[in-house]
């Protein structure tokens, strides 16, 4: 019987089962015999890959020997040469200088320059460009700029003071007379030129900086109200001079010379910029100027009130003071700075870089340098009137930071605002680089040689093509394997072509200058074609698992067995059996029995088997009736025989047969030829020896089919006679092969 590839094979014959027994058994020491042969000959592949790797190294040591003598030896050879070309020349000069008549007549040629000397003497003349080449390009390339600039800066300004001592009169000290200093800032500002660096992304900065600081100072007396100075008037005792300075304020102007030293970045990616540093300077200038009110009153114990505009004592009152002009002296400032800005390049379509930035500058050192005006007093003036004609605000009278209580003052100048700056590159100038020296006429040369002997393989057919010009040359390589030719510099592609070899026409060679390099090219020899023999693996349907199956291969509708085995515990078959179209008979205990048609290519082929089981439906394989008849023709006879074989080797199981057609006719005519031969087939098992009660038949027509009835293939799936296992006993279930 032949079933689908989820079936197993009938039982055989008694007589059958002896011839396949010893099959089998030949079968088994066969294969296992062929397995030992291949895994003897990958060893022995193994082995001789190993040494004619060995070989292959030994091979290619004993040539870089070579080779390096044959080059030392060589080179001993030109030296010895041109040593003896130098002393010809020197032995021709020495005869030309004793007798010029003669010399010139024979005047002894150069010798040629070989090409390894050709070689040696434009390598190093490429390598000496190319040397001074990558300087010139490296400082070509630098990301680097020099600049020039100036900028402006106003913001806001203040000179903070700290340190004077103040002491208001008191009872104790009543001729102590101070004042106290109230900080107001005022518009700042100053201008610059200077040079920047710039690496990279990094940024320095210096150059020379003017800048000027204005501060207010509010002078008040005790308790923060005005300024008294009280005294007697000698010789008139009982008379008292007092000096109210009220609303006095003092502006002071300072300007410095400075130093900047800034480092910090340009971002590349965002338009941004900052840097930070210090500033060193020193006071170039500095101006005090001094605007209040003075009143002048006396009182004498001996009058009811105090006297006032006594000119003939000079007396003043309510008298504005406006003073001129006082130093102040300024010294060393030292100040930590710091900026962050944006850069205006992106927008401006200039040749100017323009930097817009706020700043802060805070001086960190005491900048100022104490000294007293010459002749002049502090606030407030003591002044007794004793000069006739003489008015107190004829006195000079010294700022703030000149008195004596400013001795151990601190002035730290502080200056926060905008500052513009305006920066040109300057122009870089460019190293010039070096041109090469034109190439000689390349040269190469082709060894061909078989891959797996290394011989040299003369007249091979070679073919140089230039992969830009198109243009070829064919030649054979000679008795050595060699081809040999002078080249334009460029790509080439190579191929060769020799009788019982594989082409190689893949490989590019690019020639270079000087090149006499060998290209060793490798021929494979074609090998004797290989004959795959089928093999199979026999698998447990529901597990997957490999199983122990006797096969028996025949020919397609023939009975004729051509090859049977048994398979090994790995479930692997393997045949003599070459490609072609075979049905394959397995059986193995506990498994339906399998007629399986193969079509063998070279892969291995898998084979499941179905365990018998109640429920199992089997189509009969190569099962063959006449056309619209129910007779079964002569070409069944094996796999009606493997059928019943099954079913008496296995008297427990029965099992019920069913008819099916394809769609052609009516559905009566359809019903009956299933019908008909589903009858037959168990008429056939009954006569065979099977019991009839075993066997149930039944016919469906067309009404299950499997495939389409609109293609031929399709009504010849469907044309089907099936059986299912409808109860396997209580018997265990056996295969007898």
């Amino acid at each position: 019987m032949a079933l689908g590839m989820a079936v197993a094979a009938p039982a055989v014959s008694v007589l059958d089962s002896s011839v396949a027994s010893v099959y089998a058994v030949d079968a088994r020491a066969k294969a296992k015999a062929q397995r030992e042969k291949e895994k003897a000959k990958k060893a022995k592949e193994r082995e001789k890959a190993k040494a004619k790797a060995a070989k292959e190294r030994e091979k290619a040591a004993a040539q870089r020997k070579k080779e390096q003598a044959k080059a030392s030896a060589q080179k001993q050879k030109e030296q010895q040469k041109r040593q003896q070309a130098k002393a010809k020349q020197q032995q021709s000069k020495a005869t030309a200088k004793a007798s010029p008549a003669k010399t010139a007549k024979a005047q002894p040629a150069q010798p040629a320059l070989t090409a390894a000397e050709e070689k040696a003497q434009y390598m190093a003349t490429v390598a000496a460009i190319d040397k001074s080449n990558a300087k010139a390009n490296a400082y070509n390339n630098r990301d680097i700029a020099h600049r020039l600039g100036f900028w402006g800066l106003v913001g806001y300004s203040k000179l903070f003071t700290s340190g004077i001592t103040y002491q208001p009169a008191s009872q104790t000290q009543p001729n102590a007379f101070g004042f106290e200093l109230k900080d107001k800032g005022f518009v700042g500002g100053g201008a610059g030129l200077g040079y920047q660096l710039r690496y990279k992304q990094f940024i320095f900065t210096t150059g020379v900086e003017f800048t000027f600081y204005n501060t207010v100072q509010n002078l008040s007396g005790s308790d923060n109200g005005d300024i008294y100075r009280t005294f007697e008037m000698k010789p008139y005792n009982t008379m008292h001079y007092t000096y109210d300075f009220s609303g006095v304020s003092e502006k002071i102007i300072g300007g410095f010379a400075q130093v900047p030293i800034l480092f910090g970045m340009e971002h590349k990616n965002v338009p941004l910029f900052w840097q930070a540093g210090v500033k060193v300077g020193y006071g170039l200038f500095s101006r005090s100027t001094l605007k209040g009110n003075l009143t002048t009153t006396i009182k004498d114990d001996e009058l009811i009130a105090g006297l006032t505009n006594m000119y003939k004592h000079t007396l003043v009152n309510d008298e504005k003071i406006d003073r001129p002009a006082n130093s102040v002296n300024f010294g060393l400032n030292v100040a930590a700075t710091a900026e962050i800005g944006i850069n205006f390049d992106q927008w401006i379509n200039s040749k100017a870089r323009v930097r817009l930035s706020v700043f802060a500058d805070y001086g960190v050192l005491n900048a100022l340098s104490y000294k007293a005006a010459d002749g002049a007093q502090d606030l407030p003036m003591q002044l007794p009137l004793n000069k006739a004609g003489v008015s107190p605000l004829d006195y000079t009278v010294n700022a703030s930071y000149a008195t004596t209580a400013a001795k151990d003052a601190k002035v730290n100048p502080f200056l926060v605002g905008a500052k513009i700056a305006v920066w040109f590159d300057l122009p870089r100038k460019q190293k010039a680089t070096q041109e090469y020296p034109k190439a000689p006429t390349p040269r190469m040369g082709v060894y061909m040689y078989d891959d797996s002997s290394d011989k040299a393989l003369g007249g091979v057919a070679v073919e140089i093509i230039n992969m830009e010009t198109g243009k070829k040359l064919q030649k054979n390589t000679n008795r050595q394997g060699l081809l040999q030719g002078r080249f334009a510099p460029g790509e080439y592609r190579v191929s060769a072509t020799k009788n019982g070899y594989y082409p190689s026409d893949t490989i590019l060679k690019k020639v270079e200058v000087f090149d006499f390099d060998t290209l060793r090219l490798p021929l494979q020899r074609i090998p004797a074609p290989v004959i795959p023999m089928l093999c199979m693996n026999v698998y447990d349907v529901l597990t997957n698992e490999p199983i122990e199956a006797l096969a028996r291969i025949t020919a397609l509708n023939d009975t004729a067995v051509l090859y049977a085995a048994q398979s090994a515990d790995d479930g692997f078959i393997e045949t003599t059996l070459t490609e072609g179209t075979y049905v394959a008979h397995m059986s193995a205990v506990g498994y339906m029995p399998k007629d399986d048609t193969l079509r063998f290519v070279h892969d291995t082929l898998d084979v499941f088997m179905q365990p018998i089981k109640e429920g199992i439906k089997v189509k009969i394989e190569n099962l063959f009736f006449a056309t619209n008849k129910t007779y079964i023709l002569p070409q069944s006879e094996q796999s009606m025989s493997d059928l019943a074989n099954f079913l008496l080797d296995n008297p427990s199981v029965k099992i019920h047969v069913v008819g099916h057609t394809d769609a052609v006719g009516t559905d009566e005519a359809n019903q009956i030829l299933s019908e008909g031969r589903a009858n037959s087939v168990r008429n056939d098992l009954i006569k065979r020896g099977v019991a009839a009660e075993r066997i149930t038949a039944e016919g469906k027509g067309e009404k299950e089919p499997v495939a389409d009835n609109d293609t031929e293939e399709g009504r010849q799936l469907n044309r089907r006679v099936e059986f299912t296992i409808t109860d396997v006993g209580n018997e265990d279930i056996q295969q007898i092969y």
